[in-house]
């Protein structure tokens, strides 16, 4: 506190050293040597005492001036110019003899030598920064995107000395940009001359710096990259950039993510807080994948408890603990407990009460569960069963349940169970005041099991990735979009929907590999090959996403929409004392068979691929890529 005094102090006496200094040489200016005949010491003591009263107001004190901005720069002149306008009024209404024409030349030199002293300090700040760390060699780089964020970047490349590139300039396709400056950086071309300039200029790395850039030009990007023998790194969104650090720290490798194609679905923020905000909050399944992000998601908005409800005890520490590195004042309870035990599911809701549950908990795998279908059932079904009947015994007000695609005109077990979960809490709905919904999405790009992974883990092992048609399609979305979409139809809820993300176009898994192959810097046909291995049981071919795309209803959110599902007659409960039974006598054709029988729309494949052996890289002429 007694230094950051001393600097106020240090501030405002350089600036009435100034001011008063500006003062004496606009008389000097005007009158030369005889200025001091008309000089009068009143003059400048009633100037500065208007000056210091407008000083405080503006807290100009408590401005940084190695960081002086614009509006510093505004607001220094508007200060002076005040200053000299109260000072003239007062000369007119007191009647004081002083030259007025003479006010003019003092606002002048005034501002011109404060901001002349704040000048000396941010050059100071300059020099120093500028000498760089000299450890390590730096990569001549050139920055795609000369918007904010690229410029943004060439500032950084200025202020931090831990900056290990030397931008060589700019690429932008905006013709108003071309051939201009940026902070001492030229816009030297177009995407278009990419190639060329990296030969000219010896290019080492591409920065995108185009946070809102789609998977079509990042694809395009990286393809030059790895053409040229070029790296590649791109800076995250503006969401991301907001997290306060220097902004090149968190500039990273091009994923997978990037090369989609689609744009991630926004949602409301304001809407997730109000949903989420002073409640007691359960998540099943919380350590999963899509549940320790709905955690992450939640945790932000400020909820009076947070439960997470898993079985796995190790995933739930690990993410308690990073939960409260980041949310330090959040209240985080673990219970460790299978969701198909009820006595502790009733102790459970007993004890704390929800008001919002997410129940994330399932089996998913779709062949291991086509193996072990009584598992799928007891896993998926009971136990969805278990959660929505607490919820609606104790009075919970809204259950969200999370589905997938896969419940679409289901093919496996997997998908029929989750089917089957969907109308499980239809069902109790009707008999609730707790508001029941679903949440259906595609494959979620990174969580356990999913593709992305196996085929990274693959490509480090330097072993063939395998597909399993060279066909096969799915939908795709990001593991915190996933997350942010089942808050957000939470709040949308008002009970009994099936929320549904528009997720563009579904991506060939064989592009998919080929991108994460190329990513890799590996050449496909020479470092690595793509094994076909045939579609696996109850795997279908295309995904879909409703039964009816057009029927489906729009939300606030024009990304989400409500599936307008056929009103499916089932006695459920009559199906699952039928599956209970079987399950006990452990009859994996009977369970699938009841199951046809309660999901009508369920019924296996009826195409059969054999091994086509490996895919030829040759055969990737003219594909599309997306």
């Amino acid at each position: 506190m007694r230094e950051a005094n001393i600097r106020r102090s240090v501030k405002i006496s350089i600036d009435i050293i100034a001011l008063l200094a500006g003062f004496v040489v606009s008389f000097f200016m005007k009158y030369d040597l005889n200025w001091s005949e008309h000089f009068n010491t009143g003059y400048q003591v009633s100037y500065l005492l208007i000056f210091i009263c407008g000083y405080y107001m503006l807290s100009m004190q408590e401005k940084s001036w190695h960081y002086i901005s614009v509006i510093d720069i505004m607001n220094i002149i508007i200060l002076n110019m005040g200053s000299s306008v109260i000072f003239f009024l007062g000369v007119i209404f007191f009647k004081i003899s002083f030259p007025k024409h003479l006010l003019v030349l003092v606002v002048i030199l005034c501002s011109a030598g404060q901001l002349g002293v704040r000048y000396i300090f941010r050059l100071k700040r300059h020099i120093e920064s500028s000498v760089k760390d000299e450890k390590g060699p730096s990569k001549r780089a050139l920055v795609i995107g000369a918007g904010e964020a690229g410029e943004h970047i060439a500032m950084e490349s200025f202020k931090n000395n831990k900056f290990k590139h030397e931008i060589i300039g700019f690429v932008d396709d905006n013709p108003q940009k071309a051939a201009t400056v940026v902070h001492g950086y030229k816009v030297l071309g177009k995407r278009s001359d990419l190639k060329k300039l990296i030969v000219k200029y010896e290019i080492e790395e591409l920065i995108i710096a185009i946070p809102s850039a789609k998977g079509g030009i990042v694809k395009e990007i990286s393809s030059i990259g790895s053409e040229m023998d070029v790296d590649i790194k791109i800076l995250p969104s503006f969401n991301d950039i907001l997290e306060g650090k220097p902004l090149f720290n968190q500039v990273r490798e091009v994923s997978i993510e990037d090369l989609l194609g689609r744009n991630e679905v926004k949602t409301d923020n304001r809407n997730l807080g109000k949903l989420v905000e002073g409640k007691i909050i359960f998540v099943s399944g919380g350590a999963g994948s899509i549940g320790s992000e709905l955690c992450r998601q939640i945790g932000k908005y400020n909820p009076k408890s947070l439960v997470i409800i898993d079985i796995n005890e190790n995933e739930t520490y690990f993410l308690e603990l990073e939960l409260k590195r980041k949310y330090p004042n959040l209240n985080i309870i673990s219970e460790i407990c299978n969701v198909r035990d009820r006595e502790k599911l009733n102790w459970i809701f007993e004890r704390y009460h929800p008001g919002l549950v997410f129940h994330a908990a399932a089996h998913k795998h779709v062949p291991l569960m086509e193996h072990n279908p009584e598992e799928a059932v007891k896993n998926n079904i009971f136990a969805t069963k278990n959660m929505a009947e607490c919820a609606h015994e104790y009075n919970v007000e809204k259950f969200v349940l999370i589905s997938t695609d896969k419940a679409v005109n289901p093919t496996n077990i997997m998908g029929a169970t989750k089917r089957a979960c969907e109308l499980v809490v239809q069902d109790i709905s009707e008999k609730s005041s707790t508001k029941f919904m679903a949440v259906r999405f595609g494959n979620v790009l990174g969580s356990n099991g999913s593709v992305i992974p196996l085929f990274k883990k693959l490509i480090e092992e330097k072993k063939n990735l395998t597909i399993t048609h060279p066909d096969v399609t799915r939908f795709f979305m990001t593991i915190p979009e996933a997350a942010r979409l089942v808050v957000e139809a939470g709040f949308i809820g008002k009970g009994g929907e099936v929320f549904i993300l528009d997720m563009g176009k579904s991506v060939k898994i064989m592009d998919l590999a080929k991108n994460l192959i190329e990513l890799s810097g590996l050449t496909l046909g020479e470092d690595i090959e793509i094994d076909i291995v045939g579609l696996r049981p109850g795997e279908k071919l295309y995904e879909e996403l409703l039964y009816d795309v057009d029927a489906a209803v729009k939300t606030e959110n024009e990304k989400i929409f409500i599936a307008q599902l056929k009103n499916e007659q089932v006695d459920v409960e009559r199906h699952l004392d039928n599956l209970k039974s079987l399950m006990k006598l452990r009859d994996s054709d009977g369970i699938k068979e009841e199951m046809k029988r309660f999901i009508v729309s369920y019924r296996e494949p009826d195409h059969h691929f054999e091994k086509v052996g490996k895919f030829k890289a040759e055969s990737i002429e003219g594909a599309v890529v997306v």
